[in-house]
């Protein structure tokens, strides 16, 4: 028998409760990201998803299972070119900024600060849901 735990730290969101019960929402985050839409599109269409609703764009993420965390940190990467991490603690599920070693940051993150992730977070989130999502520290842990 074995376990693995695993910690992140960093400066994000909980999106537990989010939800995004419109197709149209959905569409419009994944339109700033055409690679990653390409992608998303090709997999429906593997699974013979010809009508998606939003359930079907959250079981995108098949590895992980993190849903509307994996479609954000993805939608971002590629948009603004700033890396986010989907995690979960078993029961609750964040998109978080982690801090980095210099040599392992993107230039564009070079010089990001609080204020700025809060916009970019508020920028995607806004897009899918009405509702305001508090950003803050977060310290994730989960194992098993």
């Amino acid at each position: 028998m074995s376990y693995t735990s695993w910690h992140t730290y960093g400066y994000g969101v909980c999106l537990t409760e989010m939800e995004c019960g419109s197709m149209k929402r959905m569409k419009n985050l994944l339109k700033l990201a055409p690679e990653y839409h390409k992608s998303v599109q090709n997999w429906l269409k593997d699974q013979g998803i010809a009508k998606p609703d939003v359930d079907d764009i959250l079981e995108f993420d098949q590895e992980y299972r993190l849903g509307l965390a994996t479609i954000l940190q993805n939608v971002i990467l590629e948009a603004e070119n700033i890396r986010f991490t989907a995690c979960d603690d078993n029961s609750e599920t964040y998109l978080v900024y982690e801090p980095s070693y210099p040599w392992d940051i993107l230039e564009k993150e070079r010089n990001l600060t609080e204020e700025t992730l809060r916009r970019i977070l508020a920028k995607y989130i806004s897009i899918l849901t009405d509702e305001v999502f508090e950003v803050d520290y977060c310290s994730v842990e989960n194992g098993g």
